[in-house]
């Protein structure tokens, strides 16, 4: 469960240096894109050492569906990043939970205890406390609602694949798949990135690197159903980072829904699921 806090944690580092990139003028795709090739750049090394059997796999269909699903993912990720406060769009993406029991009991057969369902919901109020719809409708908030549902999946796929899969051949074929898919998209509308957006960019993808690397660890030493809720620890990191560097005054409901998914998370750690 440390280990699935290491990725929560650096999921924040992420989501902050991909929005500053966003708001100094680099396209979504060119974020997605550029992503890809610097995984593919850290990967080199094994990728050298594993040789032409580095991408071999029998589970290709596996891989090509958590692709999709990052690739979609990540896109909203982005944008709800992008036109909502940083605390809010995380905590509606940390709804995924709800998603990850009914897909962990459908798709991995895991069973899933009462403790577990009551957590999620209790967590998954504090996070309807913290989106509180109030004012102008924002396109931030369906977009991060799909984000949560498309987390979800990867989760699951992500406790597939790792039964079989080294984690560096996992996140190879997300990266090849993104510079496809994304690639021409960026060369058609390229924009000259500055060098702190370019920066930014670097410094989010090592974060997302080690996320990913710290999550599949997890996935193989504990069920999807008790990891899932951990993940509520990225509120408050981004409400923290929201007030020092984007001047986000979290307010009185974000503090109150953090103090239940946090009290939530911690009981059910207590009870071991």
């Amino acid at each position: 469960m440390g280990i699935m806090a290491i990725a929560t944690l650096c999921g924040a580092g992420v989501n902050t240096c991909y929005r500053h990139a966003i708001q100094d003028g680099m396209p979504v795709s060119m974020v997605t894109c550029a992503r890809g090739l610097m995984t593919l750049g850290f990967l080199m090394p094994w990728f050298l050492r594993a040789g032409p059997s580095a991408l071999a796999t029998r589970r290709p269909w596996l891989h090509l569906g958590r692709c999709a699903a990052g690739t979609v993912t990540f896109l909203l990720q982005l944008l709800a990043i992008a036109w909502l406060p940083l605390a809010d769009a995380v905590a509606l993406i940390s709804a995924r939970p709800l998603w990850v029991l009914p897909l962990a009991a459908l798709l991995l057969h895991e069973k899933v205890r009462r403790s577990r369902v009551m957590v999620t919901l209790i967590g998954f109020l504090g996070v309807l406390l913290i989106a509180r719809p109030e004012g102008e409708f924002s396109l931030g908030t369906p977009a991060a609602l799909a984000a949560g549902l498309g987390a979800g999946t990867v989760l699951i796929l992500f406790r597939a694949l790792a039964r079989t899969e080294p984690a560096p051949r996992v996140m190879a074929w997300y990266a090849i798949a993104s510079v496809l898919f994304w690639g021409p998209v960026t060369l058609w509308g390229w924009q000259t990135p500055s060098l702190f957006a370019v920066t930014m960019v670097v410094m989010g993808t090592v974060f997302a690197m080690m996320s990913d690397l710290c999550a599949s660890a997890a996935a193989k030493r504990a069920e999807v159903g008790l990891l899932a809720p951990i993940e509520y620890l990225q509120i408050p990191a981004s409400a923290v980072i929201g007030w020092l560097m984007f001047s986000e005054q979290p307010g009185w409901s974000l503090v109150v829904g953090t103090g239940i998914m946090l009290a939530a998370t911690l009981y059910l750690v207590r009870r071991g699921g």
